[in-house]
């Protein structure tokens, strides 16, 4: 189902159509976790900015929206961005205005999500337009 459809100017005939591409829900492992009084507790491993290797977030801040944890989506460039989604991020900072302008969470508005050391973007911060939540869409490829 197509998001949006315009007409390119230098096309006289086909309408350019952008669409949004869901993933399946993740299958749950049925492998448990075997926790013995001899072993050690391990300690979880940090995201990391795959730029400067910031810690960023971890694996137990993974939240699902819209049912997914992951996402994939297009810009209205045509740019195709592959996001995980967060309740936290410590690791990033929240730059630029609030804007709901192309947003792909249904009553979110968004803002840029920066590496707090090295700048670089790292996704997207999103909030509710009632401000009740909010989460991080982070681009996979730029975390680790």
């Amino acid at each position: 189902m197509p998001l949006l459809t315009t007409t390119s100017p230098h096309a006289t005939e086909h309408p350019l159509q952008l669409y949004k591409i869901e993933l399946t829900p993740e299958k749950k492992s049925r492998r448990k976790q075997k926790t013995g009084a001899g072993k050690k507790e391990q300690k979880e491993v940090p995201l990391i900015c795959t730029h400067c290797s910031t810690p960023i977030t971890s694996n137990s801040q993974a939240v699902r929206v819209l049912g997914l944890h992951e996402h994939v989506f297009f810009n209205p460039a045509g740019i195709a961005f592959e996001i995980r989604c967060f309740r936290q991020a410590p690791g990033c900072l929240v730059q630029g205005n609030l804007t709901a302008e192309f947003s792909w969470f249904d009553n979110y508005s968004w803002q840029f999500a920066t590496c707090s050391n090295c700048l670089a973007q790292l996704g997207w911060f999103f909030v509710s337009a009632q401000r009740r939540n909010s989460f991080f869409g982070l681009i996979t490829s730029k975390i680790l």
